[in-house]
């Protein structure tokens, strides 16, 4: 399995787990997915730094987020 398809699968794995946790399907467990895959997917590098994890997460959240609003509206 690739990075990305590993990506997608945790990212996916987290949305779904969270959506039945909380019984709701909304932004915020996109955000928390994504930031949890983002920081994941920056543990793999081999040289990975704080600031690269909290990077990732950061990009993962805000990217998951907005795929999860723009949904959404269009």
């Amino acid at each position: 399995m690739s990075g990305a398809g590993l990506a997608a699968g945790v990212h996916s794995g987290l949305t779904y787990g969270l959506a039945e946790v909380r019984g709701t399907h909304d932004w915020r467990n996109s955000a928390v997915a994504g930031a949890i895959t983002g920081a994941a997917v920056a543990l793999t590098s081999e040289h990975a730094s704080h600031e690269q994890v909290v990077q990732c997460a950061i990009t993962g959240a805000a990217l998951s987020t907005a795929a999860n609003v723009l949904s959404g509206i269009l």
